[in-house]
């Protein structure tokens, strides 16, 4: 069985985060005294509350550790000194390049879906073809999910987990949703202090006992299966007449020195079959017509 509970980051000063972040790295003093240019004392110093790190050492530290932007200003936060990076939201001024570079991203994936979404899968925007998609998916009762600081936002992965969401529409639910659990976990290692976080964990836990143990464990998938994995996991939809086959590639910024940008994902969503193809391409000339209800 594997733990899908993230490692604990609930340390508030410098000296436990940088212990924290050089053991997410599989960095020894040493190794990591190297990397930064100093000496293992110094490293033991700092770990130790001995020595205070200037604005420079933290930001040299974290570079080398990879440590994403937003923990990047929590470290210099616990040394005492002002965040480095800004977090603007995708609608302001400075980041409007970035947003027309988006909505052109969205518009070329037509008649396809598409979406933005912030770190916790929250919706920040989507195409006319994923909206589409998702009325036509929700269309029979079935809700959306949003958190509670999400601004009201459209939480996507609890969605896809909601027994009144999406979950009843996937016909491979159960192989989804265990690649969807380990990318949960894997992208929340680091905001595993994040009350969002602990949210997301619970409320999958509650409807899916039979995935999610007690304490977070993943408990062991029985349904074997015979041969190898094809080479990509599709998402198969169906919706009374509506039914979809789609793979998805995700898209990140390159060199972002934004917060907002660092954590910000764009999915784009492919027919994994000529059907499916064809769906769409009718959905997008006809989006009026509703799809039988099962």
């Amino acid at each position: 069985m594997e733990t899908l509970t993230p490692g604990s980051e609930t340390a508030l000063d410098f000296p436990d985060l940088l212990r924290y972040w050089r053991g997410r790295r599989g960095y020894s003093q040493l190794a990591l005294s190297l990397a930064a240019g100093v000496s293992q004392r110094h490293i033991s110093f700092l770990e130790s509350g001995r020595s205070r790190p200037s604005r420079e050492m933290v930001l040299a530290l974290a570079e080398r550790l990879g440590v994403p932007l937003r923990q990047r200003n929590r470290m210099l936060l616990a040394g005492g000194f002002a965040p480095a990076y800004s977090e603007y939201k995708l609608v302001s001024p400075p980041l409007q390049m970035v947003q027309q570079a988006i909505s052109l991203i969205l518009a070329k994936q037509e008649p396809f879906p598409a979406v933005v979404l912030d770190r916790f899968w929250n919706l920040v925007d989507a195409n006319a073809a994923y909206r589409r998609m998702l009325e036509v998916l929700l269309d029979d009762g079935r809700v959306p999910v949003a958190l509670g600081d999400g601004g009201g936002r459209i939480n996507l992965m609890l969605t896809v987990f909601d027994p009144n969401g999406l979950w009843p529409v996937i016909e491979n639910a159960r192989q989804v949703g265990r690649y969807l659990l380990r990318r949960v976990w894997q992208e929340l290692q680091v905001q595993a202090n994040d009350e969002i976080a602990r949210e997301i964990f619970a409320r999958i836990a509650v409807w899916h006992p039979d995935m999610v143990g007690a304490g977070g464990v993943l408990l062991p998938d029985d349904e074997a299966t015979d041969g190898p994995p094809p080479p990509v996991l599709p998402v198969t939809l169906r919706a009374g007449a509506f039914r979809a086959s789609l793979f998805s590639t995700i898209t990140t910024l390159g060199i972002p020195q934004d917060v907002t940008l660092q954590e910000m994902r764009i999915e784009c969503f492919f027919p994994a079959d000529d059907a499916t193809r064809e769906v769409f391409e009718a959905l997008a000339h006809d989006p009026s017509p509703a799809p039988q209800k099962r």
